[in-house]
């Protein structure tokens, strides 16, 4: 996390699973100042940075927004309760915790939801997930909804980790699960100029 990004372009994606980065879209969750997702068009260009949608289908929703403002106006408030259910979810299961039942459940409606609006794919001896949006702006959500179920339904779950000094989540896949922050270059860094200052205090 980074107290000068303000842009989505800008934004950095370090939670090694998109539901993570996701909840990632405030800039501190422990002191809010910006919310990257203000706005409908916002959200869909997000989806298209992390690579959940092609460029194409995203182009697709934006053409529906515009012809539909308040199916997208819809969307997006849903879009940040589906947020904050995300963050309720993995950061209890970053702190250890149980993960509460009403939330659990709100979670499974919507993740049958989101499949609903699936479809796979075969490639080569597999098949891929990909996603319906012809019909209404929420289909954007699916593929986010989708991330967050593979990862509840995953062994890396023990691996989700809450950033000490923003309240960012991300995988710690760190050999000896010793990673911290979000970032050492920005929340890591600004911990060692406070240890650093307070050492020197000491001294005086």
């Amino acid at each position: 996390m980074t107290d000068t990004i303000r842009t989505l372009e800008d934004l950095e994606i370090v939670g090694g699973a998109p539901c993570l980065d996701f909840t990632n879209t405030i800039n501190s969750r422990l002191y809010p100042e910006h919310d990257y997702l203000l706005q409908y068009s916002d959200l869909v260009d997000w989806v298209r940075k992390v690579g959940l949608l092609s460029p194409t289908q995203t182009s697709q929703l934006q053409r529906q927004a515009k012809q539909n403002p308040q199916e997208a106006e819809k969307t997006l408030a849903a879009a940040h309760t589906l947020r904050d259910l995300f963050y309720r979810l993995f950061s209890n299961a970053a702190k250890g915790s149980e993960l509460d039942k009403k939330d659990m459940a709100t979670f499974i409606t919507s993740y049958g939801e989101a499949i609903s609006h699936a479809l796979l794919i075969r490639h080569e001896d597999h098949y891929t997930t990909t996603w319906k949006l012809d019909e209404s702006l929420t289909a954007v959500l699916s593929p986010i909804i989708y991330s967050a179920g593979e990862l509840l339904l995953s062994e890396k779950l023990s691996q989700v980790k809450e950033c000490p000094g923003c309240g960012w989540l991300f995988l710690d896949t760190s050999k000896n699960q010793s990673r911290r922050w979000c970032n050492m270059n920005t929340c890591g860094a600004k911990d060692k100029m406070r240890r650093y200052h307070t050492k020197q205090r000491k001294k005086k």
